[in-house]
């Protein structure tokens, strides 16, 4: 079963606004004064938006005179709105850090103990599912069951089918309660990025201390995937999980993470492929 419920969403939401006005412009850390790479970006009233890249370079198509303001959003920063005219003339978007506070725990030893893996590893697979409109900030994701304070070394995701060579995706983890999908718990950028290959593909965690205590929904946010016609579709699988009360969640991209897009149910009754190790506390 292939889903195209993004590619289907953002071909009415084209055909529904006439396109004219064309920003291009950059985002800047305002304390370093270094690029920023992967914000996202949206004008919310319109529900539509983009990612800058690795440069922080962007470019942001609008409707001409159709919205007054566009919100920057990274994580590690304060978002910001910026009025459109004044991205059209200064063309560069200054973002300040911001503290992250995360729930603390003792850790006595987070590399001891037995590994155990959290979230759906194998199984009998019941297709795949894919981001069709392949555009910056699709996200897909499964619920993960977290029942104690668990140190997290390390993510996978498992791919399908691939079409092209390179890709980059961002790893989000959420907040989730029955259902209820909260605030990224992810205080920086964790990439997962390189060749696409069938099979599965993991982040190592271990570099951002990463302890949770309750579910969370555990996801993959599209930064850059192969843009040939033909390269666009990558493959995740699933499994059907009845009994477990579990869906997989997804947004498009066009509206932004965090800016105007709400997460939907786009499959009922089935997980993801995607897990965590690590060690309960």
């Amino acid at each position: 079963m292939r889903c195209f419920w993004l590619l289907i969403t953002v071909s009415m939401l084209g055909q529904n606004m006439g396109w004219g006005q064309v920003i291009n412009g950059q985002v800047i850390d305002r304390e370093t004064e270094e690029a920023l790479p992967y914000v996202n970006i949206g004008v919310v009233e319109l529900g539509i938006g983009t990612v800058s890249n690795r440069q922080g370079v962007f470019s942001l198509e609008i409707p001409e005179g159709e919205a007054d303001s566009a919100l920057f959003s990274a994580i590690g920063y304060i978002s910001q709105k910026v009025a459109i005219e004044d991205l059209t003339e200064k063309k560069k978007v200054w973002l300040a850090p911001t503290s992250y506070e995360m729930q603390s725990f003792e850790v006595l030893d987070k590399g001891g103990g037995r590994d155990k893996t959290f979230g759906i590893k194998k199984g009998f697979p019941a297709g795949y599912t894919n981001l069709a409109s392949n555009k910056p900030g699709d996200e897909i994701g499964t619920p993960i069951k977290i029942r104690k304070p668990t140190y997290l070394k390390s993510a996978h995701f498992t791919i399908d089918r691939v079409s092209g060579d390179s890709m980059i995706y961002r790893v989000n983890i959420y907040e989730f309660n029955d259902g209820e999908i909260g605030k990224n718990l992810v205080s920086e950028n964790v990439l997962l990025e390189g060749v696409q290959k069938q099979g599965v593909v993991s982040v190592n965690l271990t570099p951002f201390e990463l302890v949770v205590s309750e579910d969370v929904l555990l996801t993959l946010e599209n930064i850059q995937v192969d843009s040939e016609e033909h390269n666009s579709r990558i493959g995740f699988r699933y499994k059907s999980v009845f009994l477990r009360n579990r869906n997989i969640y997804g947004r498009i991209g066009d509206n932004s993470k965090n800016v105007a897009g709400e997460f939907s149910e786009i499959i009922q009754g089935s997980a993801l492929n995607f897990y965590f190790v690590g060690n309960e506390l």
